[in-house]
């Protein structure tokens, strides 16, 4: 028997060796391969673990900042609605106070016209005022068309304003009493000591009341009323208070010093008289009004 013979008779178990041999061989290889497949990843791994680190918290960064601009923008959105919400309560809380003090202003006028009684007046707004005489005249937006004319008095709740010097058939400008030509004749009430109240000009917002008595009774603290001694006032209205008293010319003449009772600079709404019975006086309770 030949080796060819051999062969095909063991064929089977030669075949099966062969191919035990083959897939031991093929096992071998792909286990090296694995082996540097894994290396290889571990190595990649290894150098890409910093940069994606880095990636992940730029990532971050970029997402917190986000999120902070975000927040940001719904925070300016509040404030600025919480502003404008501040704003209209605070406007509505002065035009409030604005109406209460309208109307405090014209419930005083109302009490003052009713107290004149028979006297006929006219409510008139102050419109203007010369800054460079603002102590001096004021305009009123009623004129001869409302009966109102030159030498008429004119009056708030507190006292004596002036008097009327001039119109137009809608407007009327009034002297003042802390005007310097404005005279007034008027006396301490206490006492009776009568003189002449003249304004002091604005800067010194004072009058300056001089006596007619060498040794009058005035003291600081007297009201001081018109005495009815004038052309154009009536007797009683209130003028203001003695703050001081001083003697002049060697002591022959003495001059007190008077607050008016009227704030000369918010003067609003005032009363004009346009007429009242002749000879008739203030009545009493105006003395003391203020």
């Amino acid at each position: 028997m030949g080796l060819v013979g051999i062969l095909y008779r063991w064929r089977r178990p030669v075949v099966a060796g062969l191919v035990m041999v083959l897939l031991a061989v093929s096992l071998s290889l792909t286990a090296r391969l694995h082996h540097h497949v894994l290396a290889l990843s571990s190595l990649a791994g290894t150098v890409t673990a910093p940069a994606d680190a880095g990636l992940s918290w730029v990532g971050g960064r970029v997402t917190a900042v986000a999120a902070g601009v975000a927040r940001i923008g719904r925070l300016e959105s509040e404030n600025a609605r919480l502003r404008q919400q501040a704003l209209a309560l605070r406007t509505t809380r002065l035009e409030l106070q604005q109406a209460l003090a309208d109307d405090s202003r014209l419930e005083g006028i109302l009490h003052l016209r009713q107290a004149l009684g028979s006297w006929r007046t006219v409510a008139a707004d102050v419109i203007a005022r010369n800054p460079d005489s603002w102590f001096d005249t004021v305009t009123l937006d009623r004129g001869s068309a409302a009966g109102i004319q030159p030498g008429q008095v004119v009056l708030v709740p507190a006292g004596l304003v002036g008097r009327v010097i001039s119109t137009t058939p809608r407007t009327a400008t009034v002297m003042l009493l802390l005007d310097p030509q404005s005279g007034v004749g008027a006396m301490d009430a206490r006492s009776q000591a009568a003189g002449v109240a003249m304004g002091q000009g604005g800067a010194a917002g004072t009058l300056s009341l001089q006596l007619f008595s060498h040794q009058p009774d005035v003291r600081p603290g007297d009201v001081v009323v018109t005495s009815g001694f004038s052309q154009y006032y009536p007797k009683g209205l209130l003028v203001g208070q003695v703050t001081a008293v001083a003697t002049r010319n060697y002591q022959l003449t003495t001059v007190a010093t008077v607050t008016p009772a009227v704030n000369f600079d918010r003067l609003s709404t005032v009363l004009v008289v346009v007429s009242r019975p002749p000879g008739s006086e203030a009545p009493a309770d105006l003395g003391g009004a203020g």
